[in-house]
């Protein structure tokens, strides 16, 4: 065993034991030994060995490794050139001695071949090599059928380089691998290939000895070496190893065309079920937008539904109506939601009390507006905290009595409540903590029912009468003690009231009379018969000053007498309207309004602020039954009524849009500043007007030039408290700086006709004013009080001038005369102004005209914003002009309208919106901020006609309207602003309950 594999037996346990019990250790030779090496074998031949020869061949031999194989063929290349029987030192020499001869024998065996022969040497000798990996290169044992090239083989066999046998091969000693050169570059060159090689090798012979098992072919990465070494040395292969790198390439090849089949099938299921989850998908997508369209188009739908069932519900239960409007809104944003919502408090707002268990019968404000007191066929009494009229809070709550309670009345200082029972009896309440009420007194006296009760001013005594005709006068400064009783009608008394002075006493009665009565005596002063059948007589109420006694019976009148002598009652005036009796009257503190409600289920709200001209302010549905009692706030803010339903009803009076003119409002006008407008009527009336809290509030109205007066424009300075109205009587110039009391400027604007419209210059310093024949005046209003003409012209003339406006710059005036055409003058200078050519609003050469009325074509109205100039026919058309230059103006775009004509226009301040009134019933509100493509913003209902006035507060949001209903309404046109304003009136979410009936399916959101 060699040294350098003496590790290698570690490997293999039983070879390494036995090495450790059975070695034997083979060191270099001695001197000695070599040299009977050297000589020994030539003499036993009879051959002689030269003297130098033997000390040639130890000094070369000694101290080198592994050397007797190369003094071995040393001696043999000796003795092929020993002199006789002699080996010579010479013949060494020749021989190239220990260190050459291997490598000449070889090289010169080599070098014998033919080019073709020398190749398949090369592979022959890398054949029989083992390449060491950490050791020295070995000699390698092979069959012959491994080397294939017998004519060679025998060749270096002669040459002593290799040993034969019968079927095997070696080189025939390891000193050809040490020392010959070639054979030592081949092998550094191929030493990695070489490896393969042998691998390879091997992987055939396992492969053929395996019958040729497929398992045992190469794959993968040894697959690609070998066939990467074999394409670099094509001739190194013999036929088994040629025959297995075949076959494993062939496999390769049918494993990758089967990979390729099976890639190709799977590319093409994948592709299928790409094409199945993109269908999948798709229909999915498909599915669940069909699945989003359909619960939109659902939500729509029921949003729809909400909207038109909140319009039902806007009498029995104005919040509930608005808190749908606002869902609707929420969930949709669908321009009828958003227009529902915006037009939300064009109508009354109404706040639902629940609280009894049964039918109400009375409520009431306290005096100083802080608690409302109801009572109810439940028995209970109950006391409310007021201060918020949009959530009325409950504070606490009593017995009322055995009975149902008919009445109830404060007294003066809040502090004590009177209830006038069914029991008989009259209970008083202490509320001096009014959450814990309590009963201090109960006052009998009557016979049967106690049907009113009333405090004296001072509050020391109290009124009652009741079911046995009498009126009963109780001292209640201490203990109650009847003062006095007086026989008063012959049947019931059902109703009492006092003069604010606490001297009168007016009562009702089902006997169909109305008696007054000295309160100090008990004395009759006077008897009212107000009706002429067998009415009962259910109500009567003093106004605030005590002069007017409004009573009201069976029949439905309400009649107002003047009682400034108890004496003698004069009747002033009928209000007709109820259907049925009318059970109870109020008048408001302010002694603006009267309110009656009966039978008819109705609150009617009567202006009397002339009481000689009573007119319906508002008549309220939303009771199912019969009204009991209405009552109005100390502020006249608000008025609470009672009915047979279990809740009472407050409405916000504030909000109460109603008729203030008795005709056509034709034109609004706003300040500039939005401390006020001004409306004008066809009554004859000029009115300012305070913005308060989205509602209108009347100032004042301007003195009449002639009781039958007929007014025809107002038109507001825009830097000045200065007023011009225009009457069929006159022109004049107002200070309004006081509002409360205008006050006449100047009569000095005239014309040959009546002025039909007037319009100030943007400066203030000019008044265009145009009579109804086309003429228009111009005017210096420098000093109102003396307004001077600087200069006129005339436009063609037609029916009526319908509007003129001042461009931006003042240095135009447009007038709408009534025709097809817009007129622009240049009025730079007044003394002479000069016409712009006419600007052609429609192509029609014949307009339709019809009872006198324009044409569906003819301009109406006309106003102007910076450069921009919007202008409306009588049809349903409305556009929008460039006139920067007003000699050539460009046309921008149109308003979308599929509505009715619009009649008045109105920029908003900063130009970004344009109102519209209409002529059916609405007014619409434009987003022209880019006026080539108009967008509506918004349709507001309210209105019950046409919509003459249109004008927009400072603010951008808040606008005026005013037209042919005879009403002045405010809108907020901000929807969030509204939104807000309801969920502050309202509460900030649906009921579970009431969600699930409107919007059933819907996840609810809340609203605020």
């Amino acid at each position: 065993m060699r040294a350098d594999f003496y590790g290698h037996l570690a490997r293999y346990p039983a070879l390494a034991n036995a090495v450790e019990d059975a070695q034997v250790l083979v060191g270099p030779m001695t001197t000695d030994e070599l040299r009977k090496a050297i000589t020994q074998p030539a003499v036993e031949v009879g051959c002689a060995l030269e003297t130098g020869l033997v000390a040639r061949l130890i000094a070369d031999a000694t101290g080198e490794p592994g050397v007797l194989p190369h003094v071995s063929h040393a001696l043999l290349e000796t003795w092929h050139r020993k002199r006789g029987n002699t080996l010579t030192l010479t013949s060494y020499h020749e021989s190239g001695g220990i260190a050459r001869a291997v490598a000449n024998t070889a090289e010169n065996a080599f070098t014998g071949l033919d080019e073709r022969q020398q190749a398949q040497a090369r592979q022959i000798f890398l054949r029989l090599v083992n390449p060491g990996d950490g050791t020295e290169d070995t000699k390698r044992h092979v069959k012959r059928s491994e080397l294939a090239a017998d004519e060679v083989v025998e060749h270096l066999a002669n040459a002593r380089i290799l040993t034969v046998d019968d079927d095997s091969v070696e080189i025939s000693h390891e000193a050809v691998i040490r020392s010959w050169p070639r054979l030592k570059d081949w092998l550094a060159e191929a030493r990695d290939d070489l490896r393969v090689h042998r691998r390879l090798t091997a992987a055939a012979a396992d492969w053929e000895a395996h019958g040729r098992d497929p398992g045992s072919l190469y794959r993968g990465v040894p697959l690609t070496r070998a066939t990467e070494w074999a394409a670099r040395e094509p001739g190194a292969l013999n036929a088994e190893e040629q025959a297995f790198l075949d076959a494993s390439k062939a496999a390769a090849q049918h494993d990758l065309d089967t990979e390729k089949r099976r890639t190709t099938t799977l590319r093409r299921v994948v592709a299928l079920l790409a094409a199945l989850l993109l269908l999948a998908t798709t229909a999915t997508v498909f599915a669940v937008r069909a699945q989003r369209q359909t619960t939109e188009q659902r939500t729509i739908a029921l949003a729809q539904k909400a909207i038109a069932e909140a319009n039902g519900l806007q009498d029995r239960d104005p919040g509930l109506a608005s808190q749908l409007r606002l869902a609707a809104y929420r969930l949709t944003g669908l321009p009828v939601a958003r227009d529902s919502l915006l037009s939300t408090f064009a109508a009354p707002q109404v706040t639902v009390v629940p609280g009894h268990t049964d039918a109400t019968s009375y409520a009431l404000f306290s005096p100083d507006n802080k608690l409302m007191a109801t009572a109810a066929d439940d028995k209970a009494l109950i006391v409310w905290d007021a201060s918020d009229p949009h959530h009325p809070t409950e504070l606490g709550r009593v017995r009322a009595g055995d009975n149902a309670t008919h009445n109830m009345a404060f007294s003066p200082d809040g502090k004590t409540l009177a209830t006038a029972n069914w029991d008989g009896r009259i209970h008083l309440f202490d509320l001096t903590d009014p959450r814990k009420p309590v009963e201090k007194a109960r006052v009998t006296g009557h016979d049967g029912q106690v049907q009113a009760v009333q405090f004296t001013p001072d509050g020391r005594t109290l009124v009652s009468s009741g079911q046995d005709r009498t009126i009963r006068i109780w001292d209640i400064s201490g203990p109650a003690t009847l003062v006095r009783t007086i026989q008063a009608h012959d049947q019931l008394v059902h109703g009492i009231s006092l003069n604010r002075a606490g001297t009168t006493i007016a009562s009702g009665s089902w006997d169909g009379t109305v008696k007054l009565w000295d309160l100090a005596t008990g004395a009759h002063l006077s008897t009212i018969d107000p009706t002429t059948g067998p009415f009962s007589v259910d109500a009567v109420a003093f106004s605030p000053d005590g002069r007017i006694l409004a009573t009201a019976a069976d029949n439905g009148d309400v009649q107002l007498w003047d009682v400034t002598d108890p004496r003698d009652p004069k009747q002033i005036t009928v209000a007709t309207g109820h259907l049925f009796s009318v059970h109870t009257l109020a008048f408001s503190p302010d002694g603006k309004f009267l309110a009656s409600g009966g039978g008819d289920k109705t609150t009617r709200v009567w202006d009397v602020t002339d009481p000689r001209d009573v007119r319906l302010a508002t008549a309220l549905a939303g009771h199912t039954d019969t009204l009991w009692s209405v009552n109005f706030s100390p502020d006249s803010q608000r008025m609470v009524t009672a009915t047979t339903d279990a809740e009472v009803r407050v409405l916000d009076l504030a909000n109460l849009n109603y008729a203030h003119h008795k005709r056509t409002v034709w034109k609004l006008d706003y300040d500039k500043r939005g401390r006020y407008f001004a409306t004008v009527s066809s009554d004859g009336t000029i009115k300012l007007w305070r913005p308060q809290d989205r509602h209108a509030e009347e100032i004042a109205s301007l003195p009449k030039l002639t009781p039958d007066d007929e007014a025809i424009t107002v038109e507001l300075h825009p830097d000045r408290d200065v007023l011009f109205g225009s009457t069929m009587a006159g022109n004049v110039l107002w200070d309004v700086s006081d509002r409360d009391h205008p006050r006449e400027l100047s009569r000095a604007i005239t014309s040959g006709a009546t002025i039909v419209v007037a319009a100030f210059s943007n400066d203030g310093k000019t008044l265009a004013a145009s009579d109804q024949n086309g003429t228009i005046g111009l005017w210096n209003v420098t000093d109102p009080a003396n307004p001077v003409k600087t200069g006129s012209f005339s436009v063609p003339k037609t029916d009526t001038v319908w509007q003129i406006e001042f461009s931006q710059d003042d240095r135009t005036l447009v007038i709408a005369n009534g025709s097809r055409e817009l007129q622009l003058w240049d009025v730079r200078n007044p003394a002479a102004p000069r016409a712009h050519p006419a600007l052609r609003t429609d192509d029609n050469p014949d307009p339709i005209r019809r009872g006198g009325q324009a044409g569906r074509e003819e301009v109406m109205t006309v106003v102007i914003h910076g450069t921009v100039m919007a202008f409306a026919n009588m049809g349903s058309s409305g556009a929008l002009y460039d006139i920067s230059d007003p000699a050539q103006p460009r046309r921008l775009g149109s308003l979308p309208n599929d509505g009715g004509p619009l009649q008045r226009l109105a920029f908003s301040p900063d130009g970004t919106m344009l109102a519209a009134g209409t002529t059916d019933d609405l007014v619409r509100v434009w987003d022209v901020r880019d006026a080539r493509n108009s967008q509506l913003r918004a349709v507001l209902h309210g209105h019950t006609e046409r919509v003459w006035g249109v004008a927009f507060a400072p603010d951008n949001r808040t606008l005026a309207t005013a037209g042919a209903d005879r009403t002045v309404r405010v809108w907020d046109i901000d929807v969030e602003a509204t939104a807000a304003r309801v969920c502050s009136t309202t509460t900030p979410h649906l009921s579970t309950r009431h969600w699930e009936h409107y919007f059933p399916g819907v996840e609810p959101r809340p609203l605020c």
